[in-house]
């Protein structure tokens, strides 16, 4: 039975109504999902596909904190999808079991919250809140860290403390927050265990990135602190961590994946070139699920950066077989990528690799002028080479 309330506003997590199911039991519904049943109903004529497509669009496409939103919302839909199937319920019996006067009065309401409006945080459903790259991201920061022989939780509540509890540091206070942070870690390094010191580093490289949007690093002193304490972590001797390495490396991929400020991007070939052998398939194992999966979850920004960190694995570990396959899935979205394949094969003498590499991503995309304009420079170069070949043969 619907819930009618005396007062005449109703808020998105307000309980709407309570469907006795055939085989006993309640489902219970919210305003919520009474807006979604009826856009979903309505304006998209029950088709669950057509909404969740048009939710994922405004995802790719929308201003910042709609993008968001949209997120929320395409989460909020998956999951009452899922529910009124498992409860053998439609959305058209979200409907049938409210009043008529209040389904009149919700309609125009549903509309604009779902198709125009953005609604602030606060008033967001749980499904809206926790969505895959909320999930994501939080187990990137943080989800990995009962793995470790010391937890990075050790140190992260005291470097979280070397912040102010509130305000905004300008770009002349960055001096003085990376003196503080620097003698920070120094202090903690000295004496501390190969274990310890990668908690403590692990621990700085989260809370960094949970507080950054507190910092104005324009003169960058921060982010080269960040990049510092980078290089040493990956330079630890990970035999000594007393943690299973697929954990290390798992939990430390995922960060990168994540770490969305440019920090560590021109240190990243140099931890993949250094790479053991054995480590290698490890890497490319956990990359590759990385890859698929953000992407089955129109995680796309996330998607690109771990395809983009398997191609830089493979070119720093030279494994040219993988060539071809990954420049067909980065197409021209980004030109680095592709270049950096190409003229690694052209480096150790692989013509036809390096022109493979440019012929198997050129399709429209936001670089294929520049990526075409390399290539023929490739083709010219290649060309030249052959006519001096002959030449010295004469």
């Amino acid at each position: 039975m619907p819930t009618e309330s005396r007062r005449a506003t109703h808020y998105g997590s307000d309980i709407c109504q309570e469907i006795v199911l055939p085989g006993g039991g309640t489902f219970v519904t919210t305003y919520w999902d009474l807006w979604f049943a009826i856009v979903l109903v309505t304006d998209f004529g029950s088709d669950w596909d057509k909404l969740a497509d048009h939710f994922r669009q405004e995802s790719k496409t929308s201003y910042s904190f709609r993008r968001y939103v949209a997120e929320g919302f395409l989460c909020h839909l998956h999951h009452l999808r899922q529910a009124l199937t498992e409860a053998g319920l439609t959305a058209q019996d979200l409907l049938s079991g409210v009043g008529l006067d209040l389904l009149k009065g919700q309609k125009p309401k549903a509309r604009r919250k779902l198709l125009k409006d953005s609604p602030p945080e606060h008033d967001w459903s749980p499904w809206m809140r926790n969505t895959p790259r909320v999930e994501h991201q939080r187990r990137a920061l943080r989800g990995y860290w009962p793995h470790f022989s010391v937890s990075p939780d050790r140190y992260a509540g005291q470097i979280e403390h070397l912040f102010k509890p509130s305000g905004f540091y300008s770009e002349d206070q960055s001096f003085g927050l990376e003196r503080k942070l620097s003698a920070f870690i120094e202090h903690r390094e000295a004496d501390a265990s190969e274990a310890e010191r990668c908690a403590l580093y692990r621990a700085f490289l989260t809370v960094m990135l949970e507080q950054m949007d507190k910092v104005d690093d324009s003169y960058g002193v921060i982010g080269d602190l960040y990049s510092g304490v980078f290089e040493t972590y990956i330079q630890l001797d990970r035999s000594a961590l007393r943690m299973p390495l697929a954990d290390f490396m798992q939990d430390w991929l995922e960060l990168l994946i994540w770490e969305d400020y440019g920090f560590t991007y021109q240190e990243q070939p140099a931890f993949f070139a250094g790479l053991a052998s054995t480590e290698v398939p490890l890497v490319e194992t956990i990359l590759r699920a990385q890859w698929n999966e953000l992407r089955e979850l129109d995680l796309d920004d996330q998607a690109e950066q771990a395809l983009t960190m398997l191609g830089m694995l493979c070119t720093q570990q030279r494994m040219f077989d993988r060539f071809i396959a990954l420049a067909q899935a980065m197409g021209t979205r980004a030109w680095q990528r592709i270049t950096t394949m190409s003229e690694m094969s052209e480096k150790h003498r692989r013509y036809e690799l390096a022109l493979g590499v440019y012929e198997a991503c050129m399709r429209p995309g936001m670089h294929e002028g520049f990526l075409q304009k390399k290539y023929a420079e490739l083709q010219g170069r290649l060309q030249q080479k052959k006519r001096k070949s002959k030449q010295s043969k004469v």
